[in-house]
């Protein structure tokens, strides 16, 4: 009998090829890597060579055994930076979000697109968020997708504006590319960006972003609150805290100058 070709039972046997690998650095002929995964050699011969074809395997062209390369390592090491960021910026969120009383997030950037990796909200709120972690939200109606656009190049800028499909989510969203340049204008002058309710209503936020070892603004970290609660006096006393806080994670993520 023919062996199941479906998606999902050629990813998992994809994933059994690596596990096997990942057990036997010396590498492994094709005959003993289908025994080890119990699937008929052109089978594994067909995955084995897909894997290759994406930088995760190699064969040896002298002993004709095939290992991984370091490509899951890189990977992997994405991951690890994510968690030992995490790690390192949960305490300082929760101490935050403690301190004002209002909702802290952090976030990265995710292609055209941020993604929320934590959430710190006080034991005590008077308002509910619609955020959670991992979710998305497009980047020109939020604060923290605002201020990884601004350090971001005009023209990658455009080229991300070219690809998004602007909804109004509420009456205050940036729906034009003159309106959100207009806004970055305003973000670079004062140092920080602000959402007026522009993805969700009755919820403002400051955020500031946060950059790589190559001066990339990669995430960003923001305090949320009902806009009667956003003042100037929350800001002047918050955002000192805020730039430290995205100073430190950008210190973490090899940024020579963490000033944002």
């Amino acid at each position: 009998m023919a062996e199941a070709n479906t998606p999902v039972q050629s990813l998992d046997r994809a994933l059994d090829i690596l596990e096997a690998l990942s057990q036997t650095p010396q590498g492994m002929t094709l005959s003993a890597l289908s025994a080890a995964v119990g699937l008929h050699i052109s089978t594994t011969h067909r995955l084995v060579s897909a894997l290759a074809a994406r930088g995760y395997t190699t064969k040896d062209l002298l002993s004709g055994k095939y290992r991984l390369t370091l490509r899951l390592f890189a990977v992997g090491s994405r991951v690890s930076g994510v968690l030992q960021i995490l790690e390192a910026a949960r305490p300082l969120l929760d101490e935050f979000a403690g301190a004002t009383g209002e909702a802290v997030h952090l976030v990265q950037r995710e292609g055209d697109e941020i993604a929320y990796l934590y959430k710190a909200e006080p034991f005590v709120s008077t308002v509910r968020m619609s955020s959670c972690v991992g979710m998305r939200n497009p980047m020109y109606c939020t604060g923290v997708g605002k201020s990884i656009l601004v350090l971001l190049p005009e023209p990658e800028v455009r080229a991300i504006w070219s690809r998004t499909q602007p909804v109004q989510y509420t009456p205050t969203t940036i729906v034009t590319l003159p309106a959100l340049e207009k806004e970055l204008a305003s973000i670079r002058k004062q140092g920080y960006a602000l959402d007026r309710e522009e993805h969700e209503a009755g919820v403002c936020c400051a955020a500031v972003a946060i950059r790589d070892d190559c001066g990339s603004p990669v995430a960003a970290v923001s305090i949320s609150a009902p806009p009667e609660r956003l003042t100037e006096s929350l800001l002047h006393s918050a955002l000192p805290r805020l730039e430290a806080i995205a100073g430190q994670i950008s210190a973490l993520l090899g940024a020579v100058d963490a000033g944002t």
